[in-house]
């Protein structure tokens, strides 16, 4: 056989080697590395749970996604590592969480077979706002530092109500309109009506 014809075949050889291509690669992890051999990326599978993991120049992780027993789980983190976003979908719906540069818990946004909600929380991680529609219609509550609810507003079916509560949570104003026109009642610590406009 003389060179050109061991050469011819060499070159069919590698052209049939790079037409091969594996339909299935099988691996516990998989390093991705950048150009100075940082890791930058990593799939595994830890803890049973299916992982995907970027991380920046400095080594710090940016942005997981996972696959846990309840659902996926989205999350991204700043630049020195700490959650800030968390998304994810489990059996009572999805769910989108924001923590502030603490990693402290200040706002949520949910959809739940009642309907959608959103929270929001102080720098103590003490509720502090919320608000929701559900079957019934939209409503709002206002909370003080003590998770006590002051203010509550809704919109139902039948008209709207406007709700003051003392420094306990207990209902002291009452605002409404429904189809009898707007009323107005003053209530004690002991929810008993001391004035109302119109009278009964």
């Amino acid at each position: 056989m003389t060179i050109e014809e061991r050469m011819e075949k060499v070159e069919m050889e590698l052209a049939r080697v790079m037409d091969r291509r594996e339909d299935v690669v099988k691996a516990k992890q998989f390093i991705l590395v950048d150009e100075n051999g940082k890791t930058r990326g990593g799939l595994c599978v830890f803890k049973d749970v299916p992982s995907l993991v970027l991380y920046s120049e400095n080594g710090k992780s940016h942005a997981g996604l996972g696959m846990t027993k309840d659902g996926p789980v989205l999350g991204l983190y700043d630049e020195n590592g700490k959650a800030r976003v968390i998304l994810g979908v489990d059996k009572d719906g999805p769910s989108l969480v924001l923590y502030d540069e603490n990693e402290k818990f200040r706002a949520s946004l949910g959809v739940t077979k009642g309907g959608p909600g959103l929270v929001l929380a102080d720098e103590n991680e003490k509720l502090r706002a919320g608000l929701s529609v559900g079957k019934d219609g939209p409503g709002m509550r206002l909370l003080d530092e003590n998770s006590k609810s002051r203010v509550t507003l809704a919109v139902l079916e039948d008209g709207t109500s406007l709700g003051l509560a003392d420094e306990n949570g207990e209902p002291r104003v009452k605002l409404g309109v429904d189809k009898g026109g707007p009323k107005l009642t003053l209530l004690d610590e002991n929810d008993k009506v001391v004035w109302q406009a119109p009278p009964p």
